[in-house]
């Protein structure tokens, strides 16, 4: 009977033991992530972004927010020649759309782009 007790106290460190192992690294990825709608980030800085058929600007970086794992906004290069006097503007994320092959649209006109405030980076 007195060995009871010490096998009832080993078992509980064992469990306490298994409960804080991290889980295998498989664990961690859930496949159904890797569908139509996911795309690398590093595919997506680049990407011309249209209103119609007309370009008004490139996506320069993505803004995360790290608090919720999403993304709050895209930093779209506007104006300018080739990157001369070139405007940043931060456009929520969720104003753009992603049409068939990864075309980014937006409804924004030029003249809204332009309005819009330059990012700073020195903010973030």
């Amino acid at each position: 009977m007195k060995a009871a007790p010490f096998i009832l106290t080993a078992l509980l460190c064992v469990t306490a033991v298994r409960a804080q192992t991290p889980a295998p690294a498989q664990a961690l990825m859930d496949e159904s992530i890797l569908t139509g709608t996911s795309a690398r980030a590093s595919k997506v800085i680049g990407g011309k972004v249209y209103r119609g058929d007309t370009v008004v600007g490139e996506i320069k970086d993505v803004l995360l927010d790290l608090n919720h794992a999403t993304i709050s906004a895209v930093l779209l290069g506007t104006g300018g020649l080739l990157g001369i006097n070139e405007k940043q503007v931060a456009i929520p994320a969720a104003m753009i759309r992603v049409g068939k092959e990864a075309r980014f649209t937006v409804d924004l006109t030029d003249e809204q782009l332009k309005a819009a405030p330059a990012f700073d980076p020195s903010k973030l």
